[in-house]
C-alpha cells in the first residue's frame, strides 16, 4: 500500500488547525452567586390621632381614613387632622403624593372648590402642601411634594382645609386618597 505523504500532511495540518481554532474560540466564563435574606421590618413613621381628628375616622400605624366635611360657601379647617410620629431615633424623609380622586369628570365635582392637605412640622409651620382644586367638573392636583426631613421622635401633622361654593348640594361626597411616602 502506497502512502500519499502530501495528503497525509494536508490532513494533519487541517486537524491541527481545527484543534487550534476550537481551543481559541471556546468561551470561558464563570458565575458569581448572590443570596439575600429579607426580613420584615417595622414602620418608623406612623399615623396617630391628633387634636382635630374627626369622629368616625379610622387610624392605624400605616393607614388613615378621615371623615371630613365641608359646607356651602364655607371653609372648614382641621388644623391637626392626623399626626405623623417618627418613632425612629434618626431622621426620616417624608412627602405627600396624590394617589386618586373620585368622582372626576362628573357634575358632583362642581360641589367642591378645593381640598388642601398641608404637611406641618412640630412648630405647625407649613413644610409642603398638596392642593386639589376644581374647574367645571374636573379635579386638578399639584405635583408630589419634595422630601422633608422629620427628626427622630418628632410629631408632625397633616392639616386639611375644605371649601365648597355657594349652592353646593348637601350629601354629595368625594374621596381623595393621598400617600405619605417615607424614605427608610
Amino acid at each position: 500500500m502506497k502512502l500519499n505523504y502530501k495528503k497525509s500532511l494536508k490532513f494533519m495540518l487541517l486537524l491541527i488547525t481545527s484543534i487550534l481554532i476550537a481551543t481559541v474560540s471556546a468561551t470561558v466564563y464563570y458565575s458569581a452567586t448572590m443570596q439575600s435574606q429579607i426580613t420584615v421590618g417595622t414602620t418608623w413613621v406612623k399615623f396617630i390621632s391628633a387634636d382635630d381628628t374627626p369622629g368616625g375616622s379610622a387610624i392605624t400605624d400605616t393607614s388613615c381614613s378621615l371623615s371630613l366635611s365641608t359646607l356651602a360657601n364655607s371653609a372648614i379647617v382641621y388644623d391637626k387632622a392626623v399626626g405623623l410620629n417618627n418613632t425612629y431615633s434618626g431622621t426620616r424623609y417624608i412627602r405627600l403624593r396624590h394617589v386618586s380622586v373620585t368622582p372626576n369628570g362628573t357634575a358632583p365635582v362642581s360641589n367642591f372648590t378645593y381640598v388642601k392637605f398641608y404637611l406641618l412640622d412640630a412648630s405647625l409651620a407649613v413644610q409642603a402642601s398638596l392642593n386639589y382644586t376644581t374647574s367645571d367638573d374636573n379635579w386638578s392636583v399639584t405635583s408630589t411634594t419634595g422630601w422633608k426631613a422629620i427628626t427622630g421622635g418628632a410629631i408632625w401633622y397633616i392639616k386639611v382645609e375644605t371649601f365648597s361654593p355657594t349652592g353646593a348640594t348637601a350629601g354629595i361626597s368625594c374621596t381623595i386618597t393621598i400617600a405619605v411616602d417615607v424614605q427608610q
